[in-house]
């Protein structure tokens, strides 16, 4: 049997967007809208509301099947949204994190805020590497709003 262990890790990621506020929320609530940037795949359903869930399974560059299941805690129309996940990797839980997204008008600029807390299971997965994977996805973001960060 292997050694089980729990990381616990915290971290805050912020970027401007050049679009109105309700614009990039809109990104985060219109299904389509966030499969655009979110790398949906074929299996991804979103029911973007308090109760809600958001799924999506799919596989990695090396053909590991990855599944991202979520639940909506908390919607503050354009300006907050705080869901809980858990991520496995094929049937294995390797994560569970509590993200809030906050947006605010920064002068001519939405800032979003972005601060995932999160516990990572058995070495299974990495809290920078998951950093950095959400950096990209807003970053995607970005990219489909037009603006640059």
């Amino acid at each position: 049997m292997s050694q089980r262990s729990v990381e616990h890790a915290t971290f805050v990621i912020e970027r401007r967007y050049e679009s109105p506020r309700e614009q990039v929320y809109a990104a985060w609530a219109d299904p389509p809208a966030k499969a655009a940037w979110f790398g949906a795949s074929d299996d991804y359903q979103l029911d973007f509301r308090i109760g809600g869930r958001e799924l999506n399974r799919g596989a990695g560059p090396d053909g590991t099947a990855y599944t991202f299941d979520a639940r909506y805690q908390d919607i503050v129309p354009n300006e907050r949204i705080v869901f809980t996940y858990f991520m496995l990797m094929g049937s294995t839980g390797i994560s569970v994190s509590v993200t809030t997204v906050e947006l605010a008008d920064d002068g001519d600029v939405t800032r979003l805020v972005y601060t995932e807390m999160g516990v990572f299971l058995d070495d299974h997965d990495d809290p920078r590497q998951r950093e950095r994977g959400t950096g990209g996805l807003l970053d995607a973001l970005g990219t489909r709003l037009g603006t640059e960060q």
